[in-house]
């Protein structure tokens, strides 16, 4: 197989594409992941004459390698993640042996090795107050307030539908994603006002039951989640928040963890509203932030210096 073409790199995504969502069982937003560093990876691999059957490990591991050197923190990981995917989809499709992918090493990261990046009270008000007053504001408020009310992921942000919403009960169903597992949360009151408020006045109708729009001409249902992350690290620009290294929705989702977990809640009930399957994936919200670990830090038997 000609690894050369454009047409069959686009054969190929589209088919890995299917097998992460059919046979996987993968969320959008991990298939969207993996299929950027794997359209990279298919290019890296073009020069190749015999196609997927003259695959080295050599290849892959100089592609890995490179691509992990150019990413951060748990970015580093990602290129041998969603390598080592591609690696099962080719075996599954019998182009290479089984096995293969667990030839790629795993890497390894510091856990926990840094407290969580989130907002401080007064950076979150100020987020709210910095939304575009474009045509997008409703909108972009309502999405942004399920983000900083529940730490909603972005794929659940762009998946949620009218039918999702119980309006007399004051809650919100979050449909089975990349936890596996449906959740029924409660809708806070400002980010109720903010859902309702955009679906009355600037949702158009006769689109399908998605709650978000974009607001692209012809309108239609926003399907990528990057999009939202977007939206959110340019509100922090006009906010004036520094970014950071972690930046955009996920930060939101931190804030939200770590506030819960300083002010007494357990792992449970925070691994409950975020949607995770293991309490280890909660366990980084368990560590205190730097104020309130001074608050009950020894004296330096040595005194001050």
């Amino acid at each position: 197989m000609d690894l050369q073409s454009e047409n069959d790199a686009s054969f190929w995504l589209g088919s890995y594409d299917s097998y992460l969502r059919d046979i996987v069982g993968a969320a959008a937003a991990t298939r969207i992941r993996y299929t950027r560093v794997v359209r990279v990876f298919i290019q890296h691999c073009s020069a190749s004459d015999s196609g997927w059957t003259g695959l080295t490990m050599q290849q892959i591991a100089d592609f890995i390698h490179g691509e992990a050197a150019s990413k951060e923190r748990c970015g580093r990981r990602l290129p041998a993640v969603a390598v080592r995917s591609f690696l099962r989809f080719l075996a599954w499709r019998g182009l290479v042996p089984g096995g293969l992918d667990r030839a790629i090493p795993r890497t390894r990261l510091a856990r926990h090795a840094s407290i969580p990046r989130r907002l401080s009270s007064d950076e979150i008000d100020r987020l709210i107050k910095a939304v575009s007053s474009g045509k997008a504001q409703r909108r972009d408020r309502a999405m942004l307030l399920l983000l900083i009310r529940l730490g909603l992921r972005c794929s659940e942000v762009v998946e949620l539908e009218l039918d999702d919403i119980d309006w007399q009960a004051g809650l919100l169903r979050i449909c089975i994603g990349k936890s596996h597992r449906e959740r029924i949360l409660p809708l806070p009151q400002d980010a109720g006002m903010a859902l309702a408020d955009y679906i009355q006045h600037d949702r158009p109708s006769g689109l399908g039951r998605a709650v978000f729009i974009g607001v692209n001409t012809p309108p239609s249902p926003l399907r990528d989640p990057s999009a939202i992350t977007c939206m959110v690290k340019r509100t922090l620009t006009r906010a004036g928040i520094p970014k950071g290294r972690l930046s955009g929705a996920h930060m939101l989702r931190h804030t939200v963890a770590s506030r819960l977990v300083n002010s007494g809640a357990t792992l449970q009930e925070v691994a409950d509203l975020l949607g995770h399957q293991c309490l280890q994936t909660t366990a980084i919200y368990a560590k205190l932030d730097f104020s309130t670990l001074a608050r009950v830090a020894m004296p330096w038997v040595g005194g001050v210096r």
